[in-house]
């Protein structure tokens, strides 16, 4: 349904406009907490029961030169509104979803509604406020403060992204729901030995690789893992780098080019099958709200270094090695006992697919599902 709305009896709204967004991190967030909801506790009409309640969830998005596709048939898709973007979800938004709960998955939501829940992925704006824009800054700093204090309440994904948001903007713990991460998505995907990787493999003929995600945004660190390589000297593991080139760092390395294999965008199979192939991998992030990458490398048993910073110690507990982002030889240190002692990298990678599969999107939607509907029970 694309042109009508749902019946108004106690309905919940979803906030669809990522639907119309390539999916990237919060869309991604965003797709499997409805996927779960969908498949582990709604019925085929896209309904909750319990406590003698009946909520009906419905998708609600902005209008599109052609409908959007609906990966949830059991949800009603409501395209609605005369504008678009920022502006669809300031003005059209609230106005369609009056005296209706409204639940955003994605960072942003209305300034000026109370019934609604929004997810807050980090704190990040206020955190480092150097990595953005000062537009951005300033709008999403606003938009955060607001539904904080308007909204029924706020999601976020780790009890670090509590304690920071909670304290940036100046509101109760109390009003912030943890809601972790899954990393059951990675079970969905068949790897991929595509032909680029083939010729990959067969170049490094198992030799050791660090894998490594490479990015213009300086808060994922990307310099130090070059850093650290160099500190390795010349018995330095190959890297293999996906995500972005960032010329600026590799225009100061010492590296050999032989040790840099750079891949730009893999698909998910493809960033399965280097998961399962690499002898770790390096993550030392200066901020992270929660840290998926390195718990979807853990499902598929590649041992991780992470920054003992914000959320990752968190997530990670036991079943990371850990360093400091600010001292490269640290993230040297850890590399090198990982490449160079098979037993200990044996024990990470069982720790780190013990410690993944704990995170499920199943209990993600649980404690949200619990959350909105608290006053239903």
């Amino acid at each position: 349904m694309t042109g009508e709305m749902l019946s108004p009896e106690k309905v919940i709204w979803i906030n669809a406009r990522f639907l119309t967004r390539p999916v990237t991190g919060v869309e991604r967030v965003a797709r499997e907490v409805i996927s779960a909801l969908v498949r582990d506790h709604l019925d085929s009409q896209g309904c909750w029961r319990g406590s003698g309640q009946v909520l009906r969830f419905g998708l609600i998005a902005p209008r599109t030169p052609e409908a959007l596709s609906n990966p949830w048939p059991e949800l009603r898709l409501w395209q609605t509104g005369v504008f678009q973007g920022h502006a669809w979800e300031q003005w059209d938004l609230p106005r369609c979803t009056a005296g209706r709960l409204l639940l955003n998955f994605c960072n942003t939501a209305p300034l000026f509604k109370r019934h609604q829940w929004t997810f807050l992925h980090d704190a990040q704006t206020f955190a480092i406020p150097q990595n953005f824009t000062l537009a951005l800054r300033c709008w999403y700093r606003l938009m955060f403060w607001m539904v904080a204090r308007w909204g029924l309440g706020v999601l976020t994904n780790s009890s670090f992204s509590a304690s920071e948001l909670a304290r940036f903007m100046g509101v109760d713990r109390s009003r912030l729901t943890v809601a972790h991460l899954g990393a059951d998505h990675m079970a969905r995907v068949t790897p991929d030995l595509t032909p680029r990787l083939k010729i990959l493999m067969d170049l490094l003929a198992d030799r050791p690789f660090v894998l490594a995600v490479s990015s213009d945004n300086p808060n994922k660190n990307f310099l130090s893992v070059i850093k650290a390589l160099e500190l390795m000297g010349p018995h330095a593991p190959a890297c293999v780098i996906v995500g972005q080139k960032n010329d600026r760092v590799f225009s100061r390395s010492t590296l050999s080019t032989e040790k840099i294999h750079h891949l730009g965008y893999v698909t998910d199979a493809e960033l399965v099958t280097l998961y399962r192939r690499a002898t770790v991998m390096a993550y030392p992030s200066f901020y992270e709200g929660f840290g998926l990458p390195p718990l979807e490398a853990m499902w598929h048993g590649c041992p991780v270094v992470v920054s003992r910073t914000s959320a990752l110690p968190e997530i990670s507990a036991d079943a990371a090695l850990y360093c400091d982002p600010n001292d490269p030889a640290s993230l040297a240190a850890a590399l090198s006992s990982l490449v160079h002692d098979p037993v200990l990298r044996l024990q990470m990678s069982r720790r780190g697919q013990d410690r993944a599969r704990t995170f499920v999107w199943r209990q993600t939607a649980t404690v949200i599902l619990e959350a909105v509907t608290a006053p239903c029970r």
